[in-house]
């Protein structure tokens, strides 16, 4: 029904993207009232559990891509968030930096780094056996 409005829009007019949620903490909606932290773990739990929906009715499960997803959290929140991942998630992280983060986990990856415009390995995934 809206596909001559969607195109003079240049743009989709309904849909998720259109939706707003809301998280509350005790109450409190975190929007207000929550730290940028805790903005950004109820995002990705929001996340997370749409990975667990995709599995089930699909009986795949999906490519997570995570940009920028260190900013704003803990280290511990930052490793916590990594384990979970590292179970069976293929995951794409964008971050600026790597600190603090558990040596095992990093070892498990591929990097890369952008420099100059170029991809650039920084180093395979090591073999745990």
């Amino acid at each position: 029904e809206r596909l001559n409005y969607d195109i003079k829009l240049c743009s989709t007019s309904i849909g998720p993207h259109k939706d707003d949620f809301e998280f509350c903490l005790n109450d409190d909606n975190l929007k207000f009232y929550g730290s940028q932290g805790q903005q950004r773990i109820a995002v990705l739990c929001l996340k997370l559990s749409e990975i667990e929906i995709f599995k089930k009715y699909k009986e795949s499960t999906p490519i997570l891509l995570l940009d920028d997803v260190f900013s704003e959290l803990s280290d511990d929140k930052k490793n916590n968030l990594l384990k979970y991942i590292s179970k069976d998630i293929q995951t794409i992280i964008t971050t600026t930096e790597l600190n603090n983060l558990d040596s095992k986990l990093v070892k498990k990856s591929k990097l890369f780094k952008i420099e100059s415009g170029k991809l650039i390995k920084i180093k395979e995934v090591m073999n745990n056996g």
